[in-house]
C-alpha cells in the first residue's frame, strides 16, 4: 500500500469520506464493552453502599485510578481541541508540559497529604472545617453549575467528530453516547468508572499513536513536517511577549495552565475523589505523579497531530475550502482523508475519541452524584437505619438526571466558539472562585468566612459578566481570534472555481457603514482576555476581596484557627499555643505520697 501523498494536498479530499463496517465493528465493541462492564459491577458486584459506589471500598489499585484519571484529563477536547489551536496559532501550545512538572510535585506532596491529613472523603469537607457549612455548600453549587457546563461540552466534542464522518446528525449522535455512559456510571459506581475508563484508555491510545504514524508516513517523514511548519510560521515555542491580551504566548499558556490544572485537577472533586480511593498516601503520591507524567506527553503528541494536519492542508485549508462546516471538525477530516485505504483506521481514531469523551462524562457523573448527595441530601437521611443502601440508589438517580440535562445543553454549545475555547471559558467562572477559595483556606488564616464568601461572589459575578460577554461577543462576529494564515492556493480547480463565485460582487454603501457602525462599538479590551487567564483572574479577585473585607469587618481571631486546616508553612503566622512542662508519672506520683504523710 502506497501511503505517500503530496505534501500540498491529499488527492482524498474530492470525495465524500465515509465509514466502512470495520469501523463501525470497531466503535459498537467500544460501546459494548463500556456497557458490560457496567452490568457486571452493577450486578455482580453491587454497589450497594455510599463507600463503594464513591471509593471503592478505598482499596483501588493505584495504577487503575492513575490512568483512569489521565483518561478523564484527555476528553474529546484534548484530541480535537489542541491540534486545531497548533492548526491555527501554532507549536506554542507545547509549553504546557512545563505547566504538568509543576503541578505534580505541588498536589502530590502539599495538596493530597493535606486532604488525607484531615480524613475528609471531599475536598470541600475542608471548607466547612476551615469556615463554614455555608461555604462548603457554595463551594459545592459552584463545583456542581462547572460540571453541568462542562459535561455538554465533553459529549459535543465526538458527536462533532462522528458527524464529520459519517453524516449522522449531532443531534442524533449525542443521546446515544450519553445513554451508554449513564447507564454503566449509574450501575456500576466508581469501580465502573475506573475500569472503563481504563479500557478506553487503551482505544485512545490506539488512535492517537495510528494517526501519528500513518500521519508522518503520509507527508515525508519529520524533517518535511518541520520545514513546512517552519514556513508556515507555525513552529513557536517561546513566544515571550508578556501581553496578558496575546492567547498564544510562553507566559499565558505556562502560568495560565498551571493555575487552571492546579484548580481543576488538584482541588476537583471528581479527581481528589480517586486520589482518596486509593489505600495508602505513598500509593497516591505514585498516582498523581504517573498521571501528570502521561498527561504531558499526550499533550505533546496533540500539538504534533496539529502539526500534521497544518503541514497537510497547508495550501488547502478545509475550511475555507468548504469541505467541513466547522474548524473543530478538521482533524476528523484528516483522519479520514489519511486513512481512506486503511481499514479500521477511521474506527479506531474515532473511538478514541469518544473513549475520552466517555470517561470523562462517566467521571463527572458519578461525582455529580456524590456532591449533590453529600451537600444537599445526606443530612436528610442522616437517621434513617437504611441511609447507606438508600444513598446508593439515590446517586444512582441523581446520574441518570444529571446525565439527561446533558443532553438538553448540547444543542446550545454547537453556537459558541471552538470547543477548546468553550470548555475552558465556561469552567473557569467557577474555577477561579474555587481556586480562590482554597487559596485563602489553606495560605491565609487572617481570612474569616465572611471575607471568603464575599470574595467568592464578587469573583463569580465579575467573571460571569467577562466570559458572558465575550461569548456573546463571538457569538455575533464582533471578536474574531486572529490566526496564522492559511491558504487555499493548491484545491482542486473544481473548488477553487465554487469560491471564486461565491467570494464575487462589490461591497455596497450600506454594508461599509454597518461596517463602520461596528467598529465605533468594538469591545473592551478586557473581553480580549486570554483565555487561560481567566481562572487566575478569577481567583486572584478573591483572594484581594477576602482579604480586604476581613480586615475591615475585623472578623479573624487567629487564636481560633486550627494549624491543621493551614499548610505548614504558612503556621508561623498563628499565635504560639502555651506551653507545658513536662512532668513524669514518677515525679507527680511521689509529689502526692509526700503531701499525704505531711
Amino acid at each position: 500500500m502506497d501511503l505517500n501523498v503530496s505534501n500540498s494536498i491529499l488527492p482524498m479530499q474530492t470525495r465524500q469520506l465515509v465509514f466502512g463496517w470495520i469501523d463501525y465493528s470497531i466503535f459498537i465493541a467500544l460501546l459494548g464493552i463500556s456497557l458490560l462492564i457496567g452490568v457486571y459491577f452493577g450486578i455482580y458486584k453491587k454497589q450497594n453502599s455510599t463507600s463503594e459506589y464513591l471509593f471503592g471500598g478505598k482499596r483501588m489499585n493505584y495504577i487503575a485510578v492513575a490512568t483512569s484519571i489521565l483518561a478523564s484529563l484527555l476528553s474529546g477536547i484534548t484530541f480535537l481541541g489542541i491540534p486545531t489551536e497548533v492548526y491555527l496559532h501554532g507549536s506554542q501550545y507545547f509549553t504546557v508540559c512545563i505547566s504538568a512538572f509543576i503541578l505534580g510535585p505541588i498536589i502530590a506532596y502539599i495538596v493530597i497529604p493535606h486532604f488525607n491529613k484531615l480524613q475528609i472523603s471531599s475536598s470541600y469537607e475542608y471548607l466547612e472545617l476551615r469556615f463554614t457549612q455555608s461555604i462548603r455548600t457554595l463551594a459545592a453549587s459552584l463545583y456542581i453549575i462547572s460540571l453541568f457546563v462542562y459535561m455538554p461540552v465533553v459529549i459535543y466534542v465526538p458527536a462533532l467528530a462522528f458527524s464529520q464522518v459519517t453524516g449522522f446528525s449531532v443531534h442524533a449522535i449525542t443521546p446515544i453516547f450519553s445513554l451508554v455512559c449513564i447507564t454503566y456510571t449509574s450501575m456500576g459506581g466508581i469501580k465502573a468508572v475506573v475500569w472503563t475508563d481504563t479500557i478506553q484508555f487503551f482505544f485512545t491510545i490506539a488512535g492517537l499513536s495510528a494517526v501519528l504514524i500513518i500521519g508522518l508516513i503520509s507527508i515525508g517523514g519529520v524533517s518535511e513536517l518541520w520545514r513546512i511548519a517552519d514556513e508556515g510560521q507555525r513552529l513557536q515555542f517561546f513566544n515571550m511577549d508578556p501581553s496578558p491580551f496575546k492567547k498564544n504566548t510562553f507566559w499565558v499558556i505556562t502560568v495560565g495552565m498551571t493555575v487552571s490544572m492546579l484548580s481543576r485537577f488538584g482541588l476537583g472533586q471528581k479527581f481528589v475523589q480517586r486520589f482518596l480511593a486509593v489505600k495508602s498516601q505513598a500509593e497516591m503520591k505514585k498516582a498523581v505523579l504517573l498521571t501528570v507524567t502521561g498527561w504531558a506527553m499526550l499533550q505533546a503528541a496533540s500539538v504534533f497531530i496539529g502539526l500534521l494536519m497544518y503541514a497537510s492542508y497547508h495550501n488547502c485549508d478545509p475550511l475555507k475550502a468548504k469541505l467541513v462546516n466547522r474548524i473543530d471538525q478538521t482533524l476528523p477530516y484528516y483522519v479520514m482523508d489519511i486513512g481512506a485505504n486503511l481499514r479500521g483506521l477511521p474506527g479506531i481514531f474515532l473511538a478514541g475519541i469518544v473513549s475520552s469523551a466517555l470517561s470523562t462524562m462517566s467521571a463527572s457523573l458519578n461525582t455529580l452524584a456524590g456532591t449533590i448527595y453529600k451537600t444537599y441530601i445526606n443530612r436528610h437521611i442522616a437517621d434513617d437505619p437504611k441511609r447507606d443502601s438508600k444513598a446508593a440508589n439515590i446517586m444512582k438517580v441523581i446520574s441518570v438526571i444529571a446525565g439527561l440535562i446533558t443532553i438538553g445543553a448540547v444543542f446550545v454549545i454547537e453556537r459558541l466558539g471552538t470547543v477548546f475555547e468553550m470548555a475552558i471559558s465556561f469552567s473557569s467562572v467557577t474555577e477561579g472562585a474555587l481556586l480562590g477559595l482554597f487559596t485563602v483556606g489553606m495560605l491565609c488564616p487572617w481570612v474569616g468566612k465572611k471575607g471568603a464568601i464575599t470574595g467568592a461572589y464578587v469573583s463569580l459575578v465579575i467573571m460571569g459578566w467577562i466570559v458572558g460577554s465575550t461569548q456573546w461577543y463571538i457569538m455575533n462576529k464582533k471578536i474574531m481570534s486572529p490566526s496564522l494564515p492559511t491558504s487555499i492556493d493548491a484545491c482542486p480547480n473544481s473548488i477553487n472555481e465554487t469560491l471564486a463565485g461565491m467570494s464575487s460582487g462589490t461591497t455596497t454603501m450600506p454594508d461599509r457603514l454597518s461596517e463602520e457602525k461596528e467598529e465605533e462599538k468594538a469591545p473592551m479590551i478586557i473581553y480580549h482576555l486570554a483565555v487561560l487567564y481567566y481562572t487566575l483572574l478569577g481567583s486572584l479577585i478573591v483572594i484581594v476581596v477576602s482579604c480586604v473585607t476581613s480586615f475591615v469587618v475585623g472578623e479573624t481571631d487567629l487564636s481560633k484557627v486550627e494549624p491543621d486546616h493551614i499548610l505548614p508553612f504558612m503556621r508561623r503566622f498563628l499565635p504560639r499555643k502555651r506551653s507545658y512542662m513536662e512532668i513524669p508519672i514518677k515525679d507527680i506520683e511521689r509529689e502526692t505520697n509526700y503531701d499525704a504523710k505531711h
